[in-house]
């Protein structure tokens, strides 16, 4: 549906921004994290997770429409010489668990957190919760990353 990419693969132009995107999000995450937890930088710290969620929200959707449009992750991996391997495939279905469950519990916690913290947001007896899935979401989004260049790799270098 996309043109095709700028990196020399079979991957469109989404899927190259997509997977270059975590070069981006993840030290950005760190940061906003550090702002959080050093810092004490609160207003920060919630305005970049907005950012964020705000931002990955709109290309994931894309994103998805793109996949779906295409007939789906292992149509668009066709070619490959990985193709059908459980080694593709699981490389697929790591990375899917990792996006998801980050999707879902960024989702969630940033709704939550938005209600329980007020404006400005300041700790309070939420603060614990917050701190086990906002390092459970970090965990899952850096493994969604970590996913992410073996998956190009497999699907649309190789």
């Amino acid at each position: 549906m996309f043109p095709p990419g700028f990196l020399g693969s079979r991957a469109d132009i989404l899927i190259d921004i997509v997977t270059l995107s975590f070069i981006v999000i993840l030290p950005i995450l760190i940061i906003s994290w550090r702002m959080a937890r050093s810092q004490k930088d609160y207003v920060n710290h919630r305005r970049i997770q907005l950012y964020l969620g705000i931002s990955l929200a709109i290309v994931v959707s894309i994103f998805e429409y793109d996949l779906k449009m295409s007939g789906g992750i292992f149509e668009i991996t066709k070619g490959s010489i990985y193709e059908g391997t459980a080694l593709l495939n699981w490389t697929i279905y790591i990375h899917t668990f990792f996006s998801i469950l980050t999707s879902i519990i960024w989702v969630f916690l940033i709704a939550i957190s938005l209600f329980k913290f007020g404006n400005p947001p300041k700790p309070n007896k939420f603060s614990r919760t917050h701190r086990i899935f906002g390092r459970a979401g970090m965990i899952c989004m850096i493994m969604a990353g970590i996913t992410s260049p073996p998956l190009y790799y497999f699907g649309f270098v190789a």
